[in-house]
């Protein structure tokens, strides 16, 4: 069994575990607490023993010690004796390994014996915290005894010390108001804790933890300032670069959010809240996959966490899901964070929402594509046939190049009808229109009436009282698929089905459009899913760009499937908002 440092000492020791359970005692504790052996102190807590105004003090002082914040800790403190009454003591904790566990070693000086010779020098040295000691007696309270910690926390020599009042610590920086708090209880005679910039020898700046305890005569004179020097610089820094993260982060555009090292979260910033729709609250204490879409596969996740833990860089493009359910793509670049020691501590994540700027780039694309291509092709066409009007209109080829130009163009304006659809999902794109799901049975009636020679049937499985985030966007949706389906039908009479159902755990809705017309290209198709067109593939219109703009600027997917016997089944999902109101909006405006 390893003993602790001073258990030889002739004063009282003790070892304790960080709850206040006695461990160890020398005979002098044993006979400072009153027992008749030291057995019978071994698992009694050393806090029964203390008054009770003094026992959350002491807790403090293990906790600190405990958690690694202090090194070695003091306090004046009374003992409740029932033989001999209440006793003042000085007591100074310090970590010890004890049968290879860190336990708390307290040294204990019996204030009535007279200060300084009264303390053992040996013990006061080897203390790893500053300690001093300034009569009270005297003018301008001189130190009298400062032990080696001092010495060595301040840079200066003992004999440059003893004397001299502690203010010689003091400087440019330090803040006069803590100085006069420290003032104001020295001449009230009570103990005070404070924290202020003092500067050794050589001119350094270093924050102290400064606590001043007055030492009484039995006739309750203070004659003695007991003083504890504790350097907290590291611990200032740490705090001050906190703040300056905290500060920083808080005016970035991008999310961050740090976790510890099994991935829970332990902060966000604003950007974070904005992006996501998660408080800061409701994030702490969860992990990242609160985000998680479904978009990403196990492995891109088991890729993701293996490099990290690896104490490398990960960065990638993903797709994450704010607390709405809307889906939003990011770039996300994760940072292990390590200590001196080179083990990590945290992870930092850093995520940009991308989806305005590629939901943009698509679309300027596309019109870019349909203006150049399509428009173009159109009017040469136009100006083609026109020329061929100069003869006789009676000719048959003749009529057939007017037959020509009106159907080009009809084709022009409906491309101009189409544009300005694409400016009306721009407008309704950040519109606000929440929107119960019944409303959707009113846009079917309405193409019903524009159609009157197609057969649109509609069937709802959902509670009246779900919401949709946007209203607006959601009826141009369904709109253009129903149009689409009719437009484009080639048979006699074009046949729909609109099917309205609520998903089973009510934070979403899927809307499907059955039609029996010649289905969707699978050209066409691969071309929005690709999300992207080239030189060699691309779409012929913007039917499909349309739809697939408005369901994703809901936060929602689009899917295509076989009719049977034929035709296409376009499935929308788009999430519900919880509790959210149902505006006052007209979805025919």
């Amino acid at each position: 069994m390893e003993r602790p440092t001073h258990a030889s000492s002739p004063g009282p020791v003790l070892v304790v575990q960080s709850d206040g359970r006695i461990d160890y005692v020398n005979t002098a504790a044993r006979l400072l607490l009153g027992a008749p052996a030291r057995d019978a102190l071994v698992g009694e807590s050393v806090l029964e023993y203390v008054a009770a105004a003094y026992r959350d003090p002491l807790r403090d002082q293990f906790d600190r010690l405990s958690r690694g914040a202090a090194s070695a800790v003091g306090l004046t403190l009374t003992l409740d004796d029932p033989a001999r009454g209440p006793c003042e003591l000085v007591v100074l904790n310090s970590t010890v390994e004890w049968d290879g566990d860190e336990r708390i070693e307290m040294l204990v000086f019996d204030t009535d014996e007279h200060l300084p010779t009264g303390l053992p020098k040996r013990v006061m040295d080897a203390t790893p915290v500053g300690i001093s000691i300034a009569d009270a007696d005297r003018d301008d309270e001189p130190l009298i005894y400062v032990n080696d910690g001092f010495c060595e926390l301040t840079g200066y020599p003992r004999e440059e010390v003893l004397g001299r009042n502690c203010r010689f610590l003091q400087g440019e920086r330090t803040d006069e108001t803590t100085v006069a708090d420290i003032r104001d209880a020295i001449d009230a005679e009570v103990p005070v804790t404070a924290e202020l910039r003092n500067y050794r020898k050589d001119g350094s700046m270093f924050w102290n933890r400064l606590t001043i305890t007055p030492v009484e005569a039995p006739d309750g004179t203070v004659t003695h300032y007991f003083g504890f020097q504790e350097d907290v610089s590291d611990r200032r820094a740490f705090e001050q670069e906190k703040r300056l993260f905290e500060m920083q982060a808080e005016a970035l555009n991008k999310a961050i959010l740090i976790t510890d090292t099994d991935g829970t979260i332990e902060y966000v910033n604003a950007a974070f809240e904005r992006t996501t729709g998660y408080d800061a609250e409701e994030a702490l204490g969860e992990t990242p996959r609160i985000l998680k879409s479904g978009h990403q596969d196990e492995d891109f996740y088991r890729d993701l966490w293996e490099t990290i833990t690896a104490g490398e860089i990960w960065e990638a493009e993903i797709t994450n899901r704010r607390k709405s359910g809307e889906l939003y793509r990011s770039t996300q670049k994760i940072i292990p964070v390590t200590d001196a020691d080179g083990e990590i501590t945290d992870f930092v994540a850093i995520e940009e929402d991308i989806t305005d700027a590629q939901f943009i780039e698509q679309v300027l694309h596309v019109m870019d594509r349909v203006l150049r291509h399509n428009v173009r092709n159109s009017v040469t066409a136009i100006h083609g046939f026109t020329d061929l009007l100069e003869g006789e209109l009676d000719d048959e080829e003749h009529r057939a190049a007017v037959g020509s130009i009106r159907e080009h163009t009809e084709k022009l304006a409906k491309l101009s009808d189409e544009t300005r659809t694409i400016r009306e999902l721009f407008r309704r794109r950040h519109a606000e229109h929440s929107l119960a799901v019944a409303a959707v049975e009113g846009f079917v009636d309405t193409r019903r009436e524009m159609h009157p020679g197609a057969v649109i049937e509609f069937s709802m499985d959902a509670d009246d009282e779900t919401v949709v985030q946007n209203g607006s966007l959601l009826q141009l949706a369904i709109d253009e698929a129903i149009e689409n389906a009719i437009v484009h039908h080639d048979g006699e009479t074009p046949r729909l089905a609109v099917a309205v159902e609520e998903a089973d755990d009510g934070e979403a809705i899927t809307i499907e459009v059955a039609d029996t017309g010649p289905g969707i290209p699978d050209e066409e198709w691969d071309v929005i899913m690709s999300g992207e067109e080239t030189s060699l593939q691309h779409g012929t219109g913007i039917g499909l760009w349309l739809m697939y703009w408005a369901v994703t600027a809901l936060g929602g997917t689009m899917r295509r499937a076989e009719n049977d016997p034929r035709g296409t089944v376009l499935t929308y999902h788009v999430p519900l908002v919880a509790g959210a109101p149902v505006d006052e909006w007209n979805p025919t405006e």
